[in-house]
């Protein structure tokens, strides 16, 4: 016989058992204990405790949202916004004139700008991965940050807008550019970018 059959069978064996209970036992009534009993006079505890101090500051909390292809991270918190750049996007390999791709980005990036940052002083840095000499990297992240700014004062003409540029090479990665010793293209990726910043 299967396992299911023999708890097919005892099943059945069980309900009938039940069936033949006699009407007195299947309703028999529960009755409290009785007044004087051991259960009825223990004693209650206390049961109010301290309460804890729940009023504990909150860290500062980052929104980020990305566009689909990854091109634009937007980023806000009570202090800042700041508006990542994918260079890789921006630019092509070692260079600093902006692509045909970059237009829709940079675009996008103006919208942000004229709706939250008219009066403000808005920070354009251009950052690279740590392929190459330092020295290079900087002067080429300098001169995408001053590219992007251009494209942007292009945009914003008018707007009561400052911008103040400047590069950094493969300073403060966002990734590792190596994992384990090892190349990571992936995180030299992220690391080459375009922040543009400003106050909340």
């Amino acid at each position: 016989m299967s396992r299911s059959a023999r708890a097919a069978a005892g099943a059945g064996v069980l309900a009938a058992a039940l069936v033949a209970l006699p009407q007195s036992a299947a309703a028999e009534e529960y009755v409290p204990e009785q007044a004087g009993t051991e259960v009825d006079s223990a004693p209650v505890h206390d049961l109010t405790l301290p309460a804890q101090d729940l009023a504990g500051g909150v860290d500062d909390l980052t929104l980020s949202t990305s566009t689909e292809d990854g091109s634009m991270t937007d980023s806000e918190n009570a202090e800042e916004r700041i508006v990542t750049l994918d260079a890789d996007v921006l630019f092509a390999f070692d260079e600093a004139e902006l692509s045909d791709d970059a237009r829709k980005t940079l675009e996008d990036t103006a919208e942000i700008l004229r709706d939250d940052a008219p009066s403000k002083t808005v920070s354009i840095d251009g950052y690279t991965d740590s392929k190459g000499e330092e020295s290079y990297n900087r002067s080429l992240s300098e001169d995408r940050a001053a590219a992007v700014e251009q494209e942007l004062s292009s945009l914003l003409d008018g707007a009561d807008i400052t911008f103040e540029t400047a590069g950094h090479g493969s300073a403060d990665p966002v990734a590792p550019n190596e994992v384990d010793g090892e190349d990571n293209p992936d995180g030299r990726a992220e690391n080459r970018r375009v922040e543009v910043a400003f106050a909340r």
